[in-house]
């Protein structure tokens, strides 16, 4: 996956400054969108606040991870991704016993399957109407666990590795949350942002206790490539731990409104 830099045109790193910032973008009121789709309000925020966008994953703001989203929306937040410990598991395991053929991967290519499916440790979801997969924790680590074939012993996640690689996303532990309204005008999107805060000391067993209760989820993303020169290639978005946008702040311990 291709990381990210970001440039600044100035320091927002201090919450004395983004709230400053944010009351600035807030004063504007309707910001019309600056790109389409999902990703828009992201794009228009991060425009907003000089954050020049570049293909290096890191955290948004120097240490400080930036996440927006539509108040409202039941759009889910990635945290971050991390795949099973053991490596290729994904493909020698998941793709190839568990994976399945659609009329869209077939026309890719007909020899390799997909997996697109979520889990938490509730409930298995289902496949075709089947229970299928869930979440299960035991002894410091979450496995995956089919409803038929049990534990899958090789398909696994460490807690301490879940942590590391949190930590690698987010040095600082802390993320600034920001909130919009949204609003159709004149066929196109914009955002009124409205609310801010500033989210500290993220809290990994939390993490894993709201995987397991159902707050949050883990995506297993394994597909093909639709197009560019690796069309009909197999590939792996990696195995994102996701949170609807009214948990996240669920996750850390200190919870500070800006706006």
């Amino acid at each position: 996956m291709a990381e990210r830099i970001i440039k600044l045109s100035n320091d927002l790193t201090s919450d004395d400054k983004f709230q400053k910032e944010m009351q600035r973008i807030n004063n504007k009121g309707f910001i019309p969108s600056h790109r389409s789709g999902d990703t828009g309000i992201g794009k228009t925020l991060e425009d907003e606040l000089g954050i020049e966008e570049n293909s290096i994953q890191a955290s948004d703001i120097g240490d400080v991870e930036l996440k927006a989203n539509r108040i409202g929306s039941n759009s889910k937040v990635t945290l971050f991704t991390k795949s099973p410990n053991k490596r290729g598991i994904n493909n020698k395991i998941l793709r190839t016993k568990y994976g399945y053929k659609t009329d869209e991967s077939k026309a890719l290519n007909a020899n390799i399957n997909i997996l697109h499916t979520s889990v938490n440790g509730v409930n298995f979801n289902t496949l075709n109407g089947e229970p299928f997969m869930k979440l299960t924790s035991r002894d410091n680590y979450l496995y995956l666990e089919h409803a038929k074939d049990g534990i899958l012993e090789d398909v696994y996640w460490s807690n301490d590795q879940l942590k590391k690689a949190f930590d690698k996303k987010y040095p600082a532990k802390k993320m600034y949350h920001v909130q919009a309204e949204s609003s159709i005008q004149n066929g196109k999107e914009s955002f009124y942002f409205t609310e801010a805060y500033s989210l500290e000391n993220f809290n990994s067993d939390k993490m894993i206790d709201a995987l397991m209760s159902g707050a949050l989820e883990m995506d297993i993303r394994l597909g093909i490539y639709a197009s560019g020169k690796r069309k009909g290639k197999p590939h792996d978005n990696g195995t994102a731990i996701r949170v609807s946008s009214d948990k996240l702040d669920d996750c850390f311990d200190i919870k500070k409104k800006l706006l």
